[in-house]
């Protein structure tokens, strides 16, 4: 069996993505606190411990590969990705990127590109072009697709794709949309591909949002979620981001959170579903793991 396997390493938004024995640390946040600009601004820390505070030790396996979808620091977490070998090669977008590298610590930053329709052309080994260093395979792309509308913030909506190619013909996407992205952007890059599954869709069921002059709408919530698992053929819809944080600082006096359960998701979900391919909703709670098939 082809498989994809997904493990939650928090209650928040840090995964393992295991393809083909190649091991993936996706936006790693195992411990410390997050602050944006200063902590009297904004400061955040888990509610519950992550599953994983040690890959060595909690883990017992090598980490083939790491994977940054924003600059925030809740995404792009400094302590413990220094925590994290240098030797491992890290791919991140464009502003983390440019934030990783001024540490110092990874000998080898690479910047995800934009999708514009041309997957073939964006795997991971043709990125780095490095592939007796870094061991990268073939069979696996990462790309970012922003988010292209009037007044969107492209950094923060937008969708992370790590796609997984299955007997040379047949690629398998993960979008990974942490706060959001408008269901055009996705469509319109999803129509010029004519070998692309989306078998998971890993977007959260909360609605997240500051008034408009602390940024707005941050996390789109289960509505949205729930169209777009449905418009783009999402063989799963999985939650992520909606670890209800301790905060502290200016922010946190603002910010509001839509809690949704599986429950209300489900419910969403149902208004969109026809019924000769249907999303199957699916939640991993923190140190669990979820197989997928890519055979069926």
């Amino acid at each position: 069996m082809t498989s994809i396997t997904l493990r939650h390493l928090n209650d928040d938004s840090s995964w393992l993505i295991i393809f083909d024995n190649f091991t993936i640390l996706l936006d790693p946040w195992f411990f410390g606190s997050q602050t944006d600009y200063c902590t009297c601004f904004s400061s955040q820390e888990h509610a519950s411990p992550s599953s994983i505070q040690d890959i060595q030790r909690d883990l017992a396996m090598n980490i083939d590969a790491i994977v940054i979808s924003h600059e925030f620091t809740d995404h792009c977490h400094e302590q413990t990705l220094r925590s994290l070998s240098p030797t491992i090669p890290i791919f991140a977008t464009t502003n983390a990127a440019k934030r990783i590298r001024r540490w110092n610590h990874f000998e080898h930053v690479y910047t995800i590109p934009i999708l514009d329709g041309q997957l073939v052309n964006l795997t991971l080994h043709n990125l780095t072009n490095q592939r007796t260093q870094s061991n990268m395979p073939k069979t696996i792309s990462v790309g970012y697709i922003p988010e292209r509308k009037l007044f969107s913030l492209p950094s923060l909506h937008g969708a992370t794709c790590l796609s997984f190619l299955v007997n040379d013909q047949q690629w398998h996407s993960i979008l990974y949309i942490p706060h959001g992205c408008e269901q055009s952007s996705i469509r319109e890059w999803l129509s010029q591909q004519s070998n692309v599954k989306i078998c998971v869709l890993l977007q959260g069921f909360d609605r997240v949002f500051n008034p408009i002059w602390l940024g707005g709408l941050l996390n789109y919530g289960c509505r949205q979620a729930a169209e777009l698992a449905v418009a783009i053929g999402a063989k799963y819809w999985i939650n992520t981001h909606d670890e209800n944080k301790i905060a502290r600082g200016f922010v946190s006096k603002f910010l509001k959170r839509n809690n949704h359960t599986i429950e209300n998701a489900k419910i969403e979900l149902e208004k969109y579903q026809n019924q000769t391919e249907r999303t199957k909703l699916h939640s991993i709670a923190n140190g669990n793991s979820f197989v997928i098939d890519l055979t069926e």
